[in-house]
């Protein structure tokens, strides 16, 4: 398992539907968003962490979750695809300043089962966890498994937020969309704020 802390001193600010939109516009303006092959996402890693950064200023549960250190966890399946995004993220992570204002730690860990990572997030307070590609089979039970946890969880693709994940990306029409999934972001007792669901897209 990689573990790597980064510490940082910042200003929480209360984000705005124009701060959303700009992480789109200047992913777009640098080329990132391209139509991806059968093994790549489809909305480019660079811009699902732009989104991420976004996405966790507007769970109003975010900083109570956080402590301290914001703690990051990104899973993946052994090797191929799931395990190169993964490790795509995790730098990706790594290199953002902060998170919604705070300093963060970014790990990487190897898919077990849902109940190891329920385990996981138990034992050690996680602000957020990313489901790399390839999990979207196991995202029910992860859902199932994470009901009660307080946890904000990402999914790689569209896909995996639909099986159980609290946010998921896809593009449609060329576009990024983010996937919401209230279903599951209640039971992980995540609480988004209404200015954000009004950009998504519910599933």
């Amino acid at each position: 398992m990689k573990s790597v802390i980064m510490r940082t001193t910042c200003t929480r600010t209360r984000p705005t539907r124009r701060a959303l939109l700009q992480g789109a516009a200047v992913a777009a303006v640098h080329g990132v968003v391209h139509w991806a092959n059968a093994a790549d996402v489809s909305v480019p890693v660079g811009l699902q962490s732009a989104f991420i950064g976004k996405i966790a200023a507007f769970d109003r549960a975010f900083h109570a979750r956080c402590g301290q250190t914001a703690r990051l966890i990104v899973v993946h399946k052994a090797g191929g695809d799931s395990a190169r995004i993964a490790h795509q993220m995790a730098k990706a992570l790594e290199e953002m300043p902060d998170i919604a204002g705070f300093p963060k730690s970014v790990e990487t860990r190897e898919w077990e089962s849902p109940v190891g990572l329920a385990s996981a997030i138990r034992e050690r307070a996680t602000a957020l966890a990313y489901l790399s590609l390839g999990l979207d089979p196991e995202a029910p039970a992860i859902a199932a498994a994470l009901a009660g946890l307080d946890v904000l969880t990402v999914g790689a693709t569209g896909a995996i937020a639909e099986g159980g994940a609290c946010v998921g990306f896809e593009l449609e029409e060329g576009k990024p969309k983010l996937y919401v999934n209230l279903r599951v972001a209640r039971a992980q007792k995540v609480d988004f704020r209404a200015d954000l669901l009004r950009l998504v897209k519910l599933v």
